[in-house]
């Protein structure tokens, strides 16, 4: 049998969420794909760092396409006009105009059909016609949690519920370079972290007003770790007009090991998102006993339980006391912390790569 995986979203040196969820999970199938079955991991690239390690029975396929955008679309699709693999693995949420019959794909969430204005106009067409497509042509769907496969039952029909399965991520577990001190970053006061696009999806505006008015009881600091997105104006104004805009930190893409040191230095972590599938910063978080803080939507109480503490996402007044008590509170800093660590000890790629198994290969 031979299994092709979709490896282009996986081939990044710079990860975001679903791209770091398809480079671990191609990492943690090649721990359990039997050496009698035949993989071909299919790129627009050669492979980067521990992608390029193969096991004897795996084999990539460089497909060059010289354009940035339509590579599965068009170059992927070409190939399996003449050359099919028995089963066809998307982790990326992509398929090729022309797939095997068997083929599994991997839905991250639904959030571009909930909050539409959280992306940009061509970005919703696509996104809403490749999710129509991959609920017709897939033969199985994995997505992260009971909330994701509610979501696709609600927005797709009942029927879809027969060929979902939830099978919950992993969260990698970097630990801090030795000695990391945040103030190479410049955070010189205690702080709380944010992690994640700067975007309307995230709600980083709203953090940054309940940061503002925490101020004026905590001496702290804000550290943003994330890249703009759509939406990003607002959150820029509102950084500028923000009083204690010196400290306010913002930093672009930095390595797993210093995020992981930002992790473990930080007060808490402060995720108030309003939409999301899964939430891997909050487990990242939880696995170095950094308290957390989240918006109270379903897919983050499922993944964290009572390991976090929820706030609404838009009551800018609650979320500042709700931070400015966990900073006051060292008891309730260790509770979370100790809470957390055994949260986040449920979650592993490895047991996520052996479900997944389980699903390709039946």
């Amino acid at each position: 049998m031979v299994i092709g995986i979709e490896a282009s979203h996986a081939n990044q040196a710079e990860r975001t969420g679903v791209e770091e969820y398809c480079y671990q999970i191609i990492e943690s199938l090649k721990k359990v794909i039997p050496s009698a079955e035949k993989v071909i991991l299919y790129s627009n690239s050669p492979l980067i760092e521990d992608l390029a390690t193969l096991p004897p029975n795996w084999e990539v396929k460089i497909l060059h396409w010289p354009f940035s955008k339509l590579w599965t679309q068009a170059r992927l699709s070409w190939h399996f006009l003449f050359h099919k693999p028995d089963i066809f693995f998307s982790p990326g949420q992509i398929l090729p105009m022309n797939c095997p019959r068997k083929t599994v794909t991997m839905v991250h969430d639904s959030a571009f059909m909930v909050y539409p204005r959280a992306y940009g106009f061509f970005s919703r067409l696509y996104l809403r016609w490749m999710n129509r497509r991959i609920m017709n042509k897939s033969e199985t769907i994995i997505t992260s949690t009971e909330f994701n496969k509610s979501e696709l039952q609600r927005l797709y029909g009942g029927r879809i519920a027969q060929k979902v399965a939830v099978i919950p991520l992993g969260f990698n577990t970097v630990r801090p370079t030795a000695n990391f001190d945040p103030k190479k970053f410049g955070a010189t006061k205690p702080y709380i972290l944010s992690v994640g696009r700067l975007e309307t999806k995230k709600n980083t505006k709203f953090l940054i007003q309940a940061f503002c008015v925490m101020k004026m009881s905590a001496d702290i600091q804000l550290v943003l770790v994330g890249r703009p997105g759509v939406g990003y104006g607002p959150i820029e104004r509102q950084i500028k007009q923000c009083p204690y805009i010196e400290d306010i930190i913002r930093l672009d893409y930095i390595s797993r090991a210093d995020l992981a040191g930002l992790y473990k230095n930080a007060v808490a972590l402060v995720f108030p998102s309003i939409y999301e599938g899964f939430g891997f910063p909050l487990l990242e978080a939880l696995s170095l006993g950094t308290p957390a803080i989240a918006g109270d939507i379903e897919a983050l109480r499922e993944v964290c339980g009572d390991a976090c503490t929820y706030v609404d996402p838009f009551d800018v007044k609650l979320l500042s006391d709700t931070i400015i008590e966990l900073v006051k509170n060292s008891g309730n800093q260790i509770k979370f912390s100790h809470e957390g660590r055994e949260r986040a000890a449920q979650y592993s790629w490895d047991k996520a790569g052996a479900e997944t198994w389980n699903v390709i290969a039946s």
